[in-house]
């Protein structure tokens, strides 16, 4: 399995648990796939409905860093408007490349942030000003940290 392939199942795991538990649900994985990368069903219900995962990273050195292709410990400076800017331009071009997806039921967007600087909390700062772009995702996550050097544990809707 590529590295791509093993971090989007690893974060479709977390997602997983975090969305069963939420709302007492058993979807599990049914396919992998691409574009989008995954479909789910509902043990209970039958329901089917696709993934999209993506990651965020502040830039390529982050990345490779934290995949460990990067024997750096350490990394230029990251601000909470500059990796904003990084998860604004991501939804855009999630949303933009949606419109070639070949899925006929509903499509989720998982967004897992990578940050070791920032953790779910930072969101919330009103001074950043989130915004989430127009899409036909029927529902979109962000998968992140209740601490940055914690697991994914946090899961909060955007759409």
């Amino acid at each position: 399995m590529e590295e791509k392939e093993r971090i989007e199942r690893e974060a479709l795991v977390f997602f997983l648990q975090l969305y069963n538990k939420k709302f007492d649900t058993k979807y599990r994985l049914l396919r992998k796939r691409e574009r989008p990368d995954f479909e789910i069903r509902d043990r209970a219900t039958g329901k089917v409905v696709a993934v999209e995962v993506s990651h965020i990273f502040h830039d390529k050195k982050e990345a490779m860093m934290l995949l460990g292709r990067d024997e750096s410990e350490i990394h230029g400076i990251i601000t909470a408007e500059d990796h904003m800017k990084v998860l604004q331009r991501l939804l855009k071009l999630k949303a933009e490349k949606m419109r070639g997806y070949s899925f006929d039921g509903d499509i989720i967007l998982l967004i897992r942030d990578y940050s070791m600087t920032f953790d779910a909390r930072w969101l919330f700062d009103e001074n950043l000003g989130l915004k989430i772009p127009p899409s036909d995702y029927k529902e979109i996550w962000y998968l992140g940290r209740s601490r940055p050097i914690a697991k994914w544990d946090q899961l909060l809707r955007f759409k």
